[in-house]
């Protein structure tokens, strides 16, 4: 059974002008996959992880995680099943300042009523397997964007949720933070069959993904493999976004 199912997905945001955000969107996660979200602006990529996330609803169309229809749920069983299920990664870490990167991770834990010390043989673990064990007691401000960025993805981690939604989680970051964070997310992916959905419009980033869906005008446009050869992969990339018209500036001219 696939984690995550997207059966004819379709979102129209009502106003003067009705937007059709997603169009008849349908595609399927197996466990242990890596999948990239890309496309232009405006291309539905945000809406489509909003409405996987149940922050928004669907207009047609259903959402199938792990078997159950969240969107079908009330608004407390919706509540835990977002909790125990999804993990959340973004753009701007959304970390508390006033906690340190081992109470930021290990917040999830809290609210299922876990041992303080079972909470910090977790975070010990997570932060071993994402390389930041050094800053385990470090405040927001003591640590660099690629150190809060992995420590968002252990706090998303930490309750193993059965599907982990990405967004822009390089964005903020410099190249070799991006690649640090980006290389993290394999390593989960690859020793821990951590389940990821990434909405990105970074080339390099996507070239980590095992594959990449691409979306225009809220339409699935083109689905690429990224096969053995990441490089070529890239290039795959960026000659598709390319074809979409993405902005210059999206289209990175760096090489692996």
């Amino acid at each position: 059974m696939p984690v995550l199912e997207v059966r004819a997905l379709s979102k129209i945001y009502e106003g003067k002008i009705a937007t059709k955000a997603l169009d008849h969107v349908t595609f399927r996660i197996e466990e242990g996959d890596f999948v990239g979200i890309m496309g232009p602006s405006g291309s539905g990529k945000t809406t489509l992880l909003n409405v996987i996330s149940t922050i928004d609803e669907p207009t047609s169309g259903e959402v199938i995680l792990n078997g159950q229809n969240p969107h079908r749920m009330d608004r407390q069983q919706t509540a835990l099943f977002r909790r125990r299920e999804l993990g959340f990664i973004f753009q701007h870490f959304n970390l508390l300042d006033t906690l340190t990167a081992e109470e930021n991770m290990v917040l999830p834990l809290t609210l299922d009523g876990i041992s303080v010390r079972d909470m910090k043989a977790k975070a010990q673990e997570m932060a071993s397997r994402l390389g930041i064990e050094s800053v385990l007691n470090k405040y927001m401000y003591e640590m660099s964007g690629g150190q809060m960025q992995r420590t968002a993805i252990a706090r998303a981690m930490i309750h193993e949720p059965s599907l982990i939604l990405a967004d822009e989680p390089t964005g903020n970051l410099d190249s070799k933070s991006s690649r640090d964070v980006m290389e993290a997310f394999a390593r989960m992916n690859e020793q821990y069959k951590a389940t990821i959905m990434m909405v990105t419009h970074d080339a390099l980033a996507a070239s980590y993904c095992h594959r990449v869906l691409f979306i225009k005008d809220g339409k699935l446009y083109n689905e690429l493999y990224r096969g053995n050869n990441r490089q070529a992969f890239f290039q795959r990339i960026i000659d598709m976004m390319s074809l979409l018209g993405g902005d210059s500036h999206e289209l990175s001219s760096i090489r692996l």
